[in-house]
C-alpha cells in the first residue's frame, strides 16, 4: 500500500501532539514508496518537523508516479530503514515467514511501521514478533492494514480486537484506532462499530484499519489469546501463554486466576452491597411497624382504661388565672394612663389659650403705644413749624 495522504497527515498530527518527539529512526515492514498529490499536506508535514524547504521531488508525486519513502523520511529528519526479501533500497534482507530479527537491529528503532505488509505474510506470529523486537521501549507501532473487503488483496483482513489483544498481552499503550474510508483521502475516522452501518461495500471497497500503539516495556513478545475464549481454555493450555502486566511477565494460568479472583471479588462486593440495601430496607420497615404497634397500644389503652389524666391541668388553670389577673391589671393601668393623658392635654390646652390671650393684649397695647408715639411726633412737628413761622415774622418786623 505504501504511504499515501492518510499516513502523511497522521504523521503530522502525531508530531504536533508530541508522540513522535525524539524519534530519529524508522524500521518499515517492506521497502515502501510514497505518493501524495496534495502538495499542501507534504509542506505541512515538513513544517511540523521544522523543515522550511521542501524538495520539489516530494511535491510532484501521484499514485502513478511514486517516490521511495526513504526520501520523505529523510526530508523530515528520520533515518530510514526497512526489511524486505529483495534487498531493495538497502533493506535488511528478511523473509518474515521464517527469519528472526538480526541481533544488531533488536530494540533499535523508535518507529516501526506496517503499511500494508503483514496481510501478505502467512506467519502472523513471526511478523508481529519481529515488529515487537525491532522496537525499543517507548517507541511507536503504526499499522495501516486492510479492514473490509480488499478482495484478493492479501491473505488477511484485520479486526480491531486483534490489536486490542496485542496491546493487552504486551502492555502496549493504544494511542488511537481509526478507519480510513479510502486510501486516497487524508481523513481518518475514529473507530466505532456503528460506522459499518454507514459504509457502502462492494468488491472494490478498500477500507483500512489504522492503529497507533506504544511499546512500554523491554519484555519478550507475548502471543495473544482472543479474550472471549480465555476462560474456556484448560489450565494446561493457558500455561503456554504469557502476559505482560505492569512490566512483569505472568504466565497465562496465573493471569486467569488473578482475573477470576478479581471478577469474583467484584461480584462479592456487588452482592454485599445488595444485601446491605436489603437490610437497610428491612430496618426501615421494622421502624415503621414499631411505630404502628405503639399507636395501636395507645388506642387500646384508651379504650380499656379511659383517657389518661392530664398531669399539668392544675398548673395550667393557675397559669390561666394569673394571666387573667395580669390582663386586668394591664387594662386598669392603661385606663389610668389614658385619663392622665386626657387631663394633661386639657390643662395644656387651657395654658395655650391663656398665652394666646396675653399675646393678644400685648399686641393691642403695642399698637396703641405706637399710635400715641406717632401722634406725639406729629404734634411736635406742628409746634416746631409754628414756632419757625413766628420767628420769621418777628425777624421781618425788626428789620423794618
Amino acid at each position: 500500500m505504501g504511504l499515501g495522504p492518510p499516513e502523511i497527515e497522521l504523521y503530522r498530527q502525531l508530531k504536533l501532539h508530541g508522540a513522535l518527539e525524539g524519534t530519529t529512526e524508522v524500521m518499515e515492514l517492506g521497502s515502501q514508496d510514497f505518493w501524495c498529490p496534495q502538495k499542501n499536506l507534504v509542506i505541512a508535514l515538513c513544517t511540523a518537523f521544522g523543515q522550511d524547504k521542501v524538495d520539489p521531488v516530494l511535491l510532484s508525486t501521484t499514485n502513478a508516479s511514486q517516490q521511495p519513502a526513504r526520501l520523505l523520511y529523510e526530508a523530515i529528519g528520520i533515518k530510514y530503514g526497512c526489511v524486505d526479501v529483495d534487498g531493495r533500497v538497502g533493506s535488511v534482507v528478511m523473509d518474515l515467514n521464517f527469519d528472526a530479527v538480526p541481533a544488531a537491529h533488536k530494540g533499535k528503532y523508535g518507529l516501526v511501521t506496517n503499511f500494508g505488509t503483514s496481510e501478505h505474510i502467512l506467519n502472523q506470529y513471526n511478523v508481529f514478533k519481529a515488529m515487537h523486537e525491532f522496537a525499543r521501549p517507548n517507541s511507536l507501532f503504526v499499522h495501516a492494514v486492510p479492514f473490509t473487503v480488499h478482495l484478493e488483496h492479501g491473505f488477511f483482513n484485520y479486526q480491531p480486537n486483534f490489536f486490542e489483544a496485542l496491546a493487552r498481552y504486551n502492555s502496549y499503550e493504544t494511542l488511537g484506532v481509526w478507519v480510513g474510508p479510502d486510501w486516497q483521502l487524508a481523513s481518518l475516522i475514529p473507530w466505532d462499530p456503528i460506522l459499518l452501518d454507514y459504509f457502502s461495500m462492494n468488491s472494490k471497497t478498500t477500507h483500512r484499519l489504522v492503529v497507533v500503539q506504544r511499546k512500554m516495556y523491554d519484555k519478550p513478545f507475548c502471543v495473544p489469546f482472543q479474550e472471549i475464549y480465555e476462560n474456556m481454555v484448560p489450565d494446561e493450555a493457558r500455561s503456554r501463554y504469557s502476559m505482560v502486566i505492569d512490566g512483569e511477565i505472568l504466565d497465562g494460568k496465573r493471569v486467569k486466576y488473578l482475573t477470576k479472583d478479581e471478577i469474583l471479588a467484584k461480584e462479592y462486593k456487588t452482592e454485599i452491597l445488595g444485601l446491605n440495601n436489603w437490610i437497610a430496607a428491612y430496618k426501615g420497615e421494622i421502624e415503621g411497624l414499631k411505630h404502628e404497634l405503639a399507636v395501636t397500644k395507645h388506642h387500646f389503652d384508651q379504650l380499656r382504661y379511659g383517657p389518661p389524666p392530664e398531669p399539668f391541668s392544675g398548673q395550667i388553670a393557675t397559669l390561666a388565672r394569673e394571666v387573667a389577673d395580669l390582663q386586668a391589671r394591664n387594662d386598669e393601668i392603661t385606663k389610668q394612663n389614658v385619663e392622665q393623658r386626657e387631663a394633661s392635654a386639657q390643662e395644656k390646652a387651657r395654658e395655650v389659650a391663656d398665652l394666646r390671650r396675653q399675646l393678644k393684649d400685648v399686641s393691642e397695647k403695642t399698637v396703641e403705644r405706637t399710635k400715641a408715639k406717632e401722634l406725639a411726633r406729629e404734634l411736635k412737628h406742628r409746634v416746631l413749624r409754628r414756632l419757625a413761622s413766628s420767628l420769621k415774622a418777628h425777624s421781618r418786623s425788626s428789620d423794618s
